[in-house]
């Protein structure tokens, strides 16, 4: 079981860096003269660490589905901001500015829901596969 500590200051950490990462999807969303690689590399670096907290955290219960999901899905929006920054498809940055507000929202959900590992499966049963799904394939596209 997570101390409530721990679980809380993750939370908190996580929760403002989502703002923070919902700032960069808006502004992913306006149009660029210039493509915008340096968002797609805050956007990674950014996700990057709410991933390691999530892998760190659940050292202590590998078995928590939430902070499972949260890795996952964090990692591969980390690799995904990465290539796409240096790709630079401007085509794309629509689809990645919509697959990252669907997973801030569904990370957010997942965060909402820590203590009740059963409702971070149920979540993650509902949600995570096609997310994952769908951050593959955009991944697919960017190699």
């Amino acid at each position: 079981m997570l101390e409530k500590d721990i679980l809380d200051s993750f939370r908190q950490e996580s929760k403002q860096l989502l703002k923070e990462l919902g700032i960069i999807v808006q502004r992913l969303e306006e149009s660029h003269a210039d493509f915008p690689s340096e968002l797609l590399a805050e956007f990674a670096q950014k996700i990057d660490r709410i991933m390691g907290a999530a892998k760190t955290v659940a050292l202590t219960a590998p078995d928590h589905a939430g902070l499972i999901w949260i890795g996952k899905i964090t990692e591969l929006c980390k690799m995904i901001g990465y290539k796409a920054a240096e790709k630079r498809e401007i085509a794309l940055l629509p689809i990645f500015a919509g697959f990252w507000a669907d997973t801030l929202e569904h990370v957010g959900s997942l965060l909402d829901s820590l203590e009740s590992p059963d409702e971070c499966a149920r979540i993650s049963e509902r949600f995570s596969g096609i997310l994952q799904g769908r951050l593959k394939w955009l991944a697919q596209h960017l190699t």
